[in-house]
């Protein structure tokens, strides 16, 4: 994997429309009609009535730790590429993997990843690429150390016609929230397993706030780690559900043979 050395954000921004990305998501004169953009799971883009995240919609993941939240964001990148769409990753917790976004579809080409310094940078970003109205798909990744506010942004993603996903602590979830167009609760059912081998997840995602749409809708999603689905199509077919007790992963890691380092 080759890695690039930083570049000016307008001038990555300019090479990328240059290179002809948005292929049929380009503006048109006139009022025109633009699809939503796909999430990746054909359940969770019924569930949400639009056929996926609405258009200029601030949308708000809320899932604790190890339920689904950032394999559904990096699904939905994904699926927003695939359908000609350009996408930016804000990356102010500093989480994001690039091995495990390729893993799972993400052509990293194509994906505009930006390391603000602070919070307050992480949001100006954010709303300096929504007034570009070049993207299809923000995902905004914040860390707990900075108190935002959201207003702003949510204005700006309307006129835009991009969507914005949030990854981000409790309290910021909680704050995002008041003006987020749509909230989606996400909660681990059960691990994925194929003998004694955990290769994902299965997760309830349920729509608690949708302004555009009636909210309650509920989908399952089987998010499987990107490890395993490329190397074999048809672990889907393989997987089994076990209880997603915590107890399950403790004991099943205790029953393993220990290892023995035999040289140094």
């Amino acid at each position: 994997m080759t890695l690039h050395a930083p570049q000016p954000l307008p001038e990555v921004l300019d090479a990328l429309r240059e290179r002809g990305l948005r292929r049929g998501v380009a503006p048109l004169p006139g009022k025109v009609e633009i699809p939503a953009v796909p999430t990746g799971h054909a359940a969770l883009d019924a569930a949400l009535a639009t056929g996926g995240w609405p258009r200029g919609a601030l949308a708000v993941l809320d899932a604790a730790p190890g339920h689904g939240a950032t394999s559904l964001a990096l699904d939905s990148v994904a699926a927003s590429q695939a359908a000609g769409g350009l996408v930016a990753w804000i990356d102010h917790a500093g989480t994001f993997d690039p091995a495990l976004a390729a893993r799972r579809g993400v052509r990293l080409e194509w994906l505009l990843v930006v390391r603000p310094t602070d919070g307050a940078e992480a949001l100006e970003l954010a709303a300096w690429l929504a007034r570009s109205r070049l993207l299809d798909l923000l995902v905004l990744d914040l860390d707990g150390s900075y108190a935002p506010r959201f207003e702003r942004l949510a204005a700006l993603l309307p006129r835009s016609d991009a969507t914005a996903l949030l990854l981000a602590p409790p309290a910021l979830r909680q704050a995002a929230g008041r003006v987020a167009g749509v909230r989606l609760r996400l909660e681990r059912q059960a691990w994925l397993a194929v003998g004694r081998d955990f290769v994902g997840l299965r997760v309830e995602a349920s729509v608690t706030r949708h302004r555009w749409a009636l909210a309650g809708g509920h989908a399952e999603l089987d998010l499987y780690f990107g490890e395993g689905r490329r190397i074999d199509p048809l672990l889907p077919a393989l997987a089994v559900p076990q209880p997603a007790a915590a107890s399950t992963v403790v004991e099943l890691v205790e029953s393993l043979p220990a290892l023995t380092v035999l040289s140094a």
